[in-house]
């Protein structure tokens, strides 16, 4: 349960979605809203805290899938073997083919509605939110193979 806990796309969703509340939050009148913005970056740290905590218990119960702190791989691309390479590979292929439309589809949006100032940001949020939401829909339909 650990190691798949700790290789899950969701906690570094959950850290993201955070991110952009939290820029959200402080982009508004932030002296109105001190105490929403304390709140935001506590829950933020407290996830982020519960996610190295949670590395580091994994990396002490299985030294040999060690999952690096400061890596720029994320940990959920195990690249053991070569089914697990071709998993990857299926799953990040589908991630591109979601930005090839996302991409021109969110432009258009921008373009089209230029009067709504956090359009963009709010975007940026979807598109991630979708790479995590397809990533994962395809790791787990080719994993039941």
């Amino acid at each position: 349960m650990l190691p798949r806990l700790v290789r899950s796309p969701f906690i570094p969703l959950v850290m993201f979605v955070g991110l952009i509340g939290f820029v959200f939050t402080v982009a508004e009148d932030a002296r109105a809203q001190s105490s929403l913005v304390f709140f935001a970056a506590l829950l933020l740290a407290a996830v982020f805290l519960l996610w190295v905590i949670l590395v580091l218990q994994h990396n002490k119960k299985h030294p040999r899938q060690k999952v690096s702190l400061n890596s720029l791989l994320p940990p959920e691309l195990r690249e053991m073997d070569e089914g697990e390479r071709w998993i990857t590979f299926n799953a990040c292929r589908n991630v591109y083919i979601y930005y090839t439309f996302a991409l021109p589809i969110s432009t258009s949006f921008c373009i089209l509605f230029p009067d709504f100032p956090y359009l963009a940001l709010s975007l940026i949020g979807v598109l991630g939110v979708g790479q995590y939401i397809v990533y994962w829909l395809t790791i787990r339909k080719l994993n039941q193979y």
